[in-house]
């Protein structure tokens, strides 16, 4: 269990103050040398962080295991994951632009195929199939697992997908592939709860995160061209909503947010590629063209950095 708590020094095993006492001197030098320690850069989060109002206590932002501080965010999960239609799942490191093939998935899906994926901050990949059905996949080695959830809820037969902040903890946010609105998944009981529609046409769309603002990437529909919009979270409206000139979608579609912009997989022709989109400048870069794959779905998780490490 993820949590954050003060652990006075007076109530601390003599050995674990020692080791403790060891960690800040040690850190303190790390840090002075320029070193850094672990966990301790990633927005916050994860590590031992030293009250700056000199406090008797130190506290702890992570999971705690036989006394020990885990950070809650390791490297490879502050990165995007993508999955293809053939079934292999990728990891993309956006600071080099460069994908790294993790294996294929496992999955019992028959001849169902990879249709929209979302990353939780545990390392797990939430897939969702052609014919409804959810599967659970493991970001290191591609293994996977079926869950229970029940196909059609609330009329959502297919969605695009993501995890958002919300306070201390984060949540999965579908968008109906149909475009009828949003709706959240309670990971624990895998019920659908309907939130709202858009308020507006928007067609079929993909969702990310930034922080704990939701946005879709939606297909061009109804002579509306592809876009990229702010969803309220609350009710499913959308809020500033962004044309995309010169982006095609082709046969599959993905985004995810990373560093301050969005990254958009896309596949006008036969083969995926990689543009990179700034919101607020409203500008387009192509990244990577010609993978040789087709994406379909793309997840990251909340530890991913909102603004471009330094």
């Amino acid at each position: 269990m993820r949590r954050s708590f003060t652990l006075p020094f007076a109530l601390l095993p003599g050995g674990l103050v020692g080791g403790l006492l060891g960690c800040l001197l040690g850190c303190s030098a790390a840090k002075d040398a320029g070193q850094g320690t672990h966990g301790s850069d990633a927005g916050g989060e994860g590590g031992l962080v030293i009250p700056e109002d000199g406090g008797g206590g130190l506290t702890t932002d992570g999971d705690v295991e036989g006394g020990v501080v885990v950070d809650p965010c390791p490297e490879e999960l502050k990165e995007i994951y993508v999955v293809t239609n053939g079934n292999a799942l990728y990891r993309f490191a956006p600071a080099t632009v460069t994908f790294t093939k993790i294996g294929n998935l496992s999955c019992p899906a028959g001849f169902a195929t990879p249709f929209s994926m979302a990353v939780d901050r545990k390392g797990t990949a939430w897939v969702l199939f052609s014919d409804g059905k959810m599967y659970q996949v493991s970001t290191k080695d591609a293994s996977c697992k079926a869950t229970s959830f029940a196909v059609g809820q609330s009329g959502f037969a297919t969605f695009g997908m993501s995890f958002a902040r919300d306070g201390a903890g984060e949540t999965l946010y579908v968008a109906d592939y149909n475009g009828k609105g949003i709706a959240k998944i309670d990971t624990t009981t895998l019920k659908l709860s309907f939130i709202g529609s858009y308020g507006t046409t928007a067609g079929s769309g993909e969702l990310t995160a930034r922080g704990e603002q939701l946005f879709g990437f939606f297909n061009s529909t109804g002579g509306l061209p592809t876009r990229v919009a702010m969803i309220e979270k609350m009710t499913g409206k959308l809020g500033t909503v962004r044309n995309l000139t010169g982006v095609t979608i082709g046969s599959g579609w993905a985004f995810a947010h990373w560093g301050g912009t969005f990254w958009l997989f896309h596949a006008p022709s036969s083969s995926s590629q990689v543009t990179e989109y700034d919101f607020e400048k409203m500008t387009t870069k192509t990244a990577k063209t010609g993978l040789g794959f087709v994406i379909v779905g793309a997840g990251v998780s909340t530890c991913a950095p909102t603004e471009r490490p330094k």
